[in-house]
């Protein structure tokens, strides 16, 4: 009887935030005994443009983000936060 954990991303999809986009991530945890699965959990976050991609440890999550959050993105990013803080 060998129990293991193990943590898989399951889920990455990118959301459109009026002119940016964010991508919601969902990890999976799973707990084995031999191989099956006997529990499981999952954990969600959002990477927003601003996020550090050097933390970003799962190759696909990395190239989506990569690929999605163009100086453009980040721009309209920007300037969607400092609305935010100082509207009209």
């Amino acid at each position: 009887m060998a129990l293991t954990k193990q943590t898989i991303v399951d889920k990455a999809e990118t959301v459109k935030v009026q002119d940016h986009y964010c991508i919601q991530v969902r990890e999976r945890n799973q707990i084995l005994e031999d191989g099956q699965e006997i529990s499981s959990s999952f954990h969600r976050y959002v990477l927003s443009p601003d996020h550090d991609v050097s933390q970003i440890t799962d190759a696909t999550v990395k190239a989506q983000f990569q690929a999605v959050m163009t100086d453009a993105v980040k721009a309209n990013f920007t300037a969607f936060k400092e609305a935010e803080m100082y509207p009209e």
